[in-house]
């Protein structure tokens, strides 16, 4: 078995493993960083520390009105540094079993590859994906 936490973007939810999470805290204001990749949304002063902030919605090229508000950052720790992540609303922790999750059939490449599953729960269909692989796949497209 395995947790993970459920959040939304948009409409939709998606999961990730539990084990990189942090906390959460309410949306603040972030300083933009020129040059950045164009994922990253720019920093954050969380208690003394300096939290870039990602916005995954761009990494999965999920269109977003330009007067989309996010509710929340995910401030999670990967590789011993903290990220903050943009989300609308955190749903909740649900315990899995990974053996019961059903395959994502799709032509994109930024879900064929990152998706570790479809988690269903009732009549919720939650995307399971793996941040990390996700991450790691864009902080190093510019080197190869």
């Amino acid at each position: 078995m395995e947790d993970v936490l459920s959040f939304k973007i948009l409409e939709q939810e998606y999961a990730i493993s539990i084990e990189n999470i942090e906390s959460v805290v309410d949306m603040t204001d972030i300083t933009q960083v020129p040059n950045a990749k164009y994922f990253i949304e720019g920093l954050i002063n969380l208690r003394g520390r300096i939290v870039p902030i990602i916005d995954l919605a761009k990494i999965l090229e999920i269109k977003l009105s330009e007067d989309h508000k996010y509710e929340n950052i995910l401030v999670l720790r990967i590789n011993d540094e903290e990220i903050g992540m943009l989300v609308d609303e955190v749903e909740n922790v649900l315990t899995i079993d990974p053996a019961k999750l059903e395959k994502i059939q799709s032509k994109k490449d930024v879900y064929s590859e990152n998706v570790k599953g479809i988690i269903k729960i009732d009549n919720r269909l939650i995307v399971y994906i793996d941040l990390i692989g996700i991450l790691e796949k864009e902080l190093h497209k510019d080197l190869k």
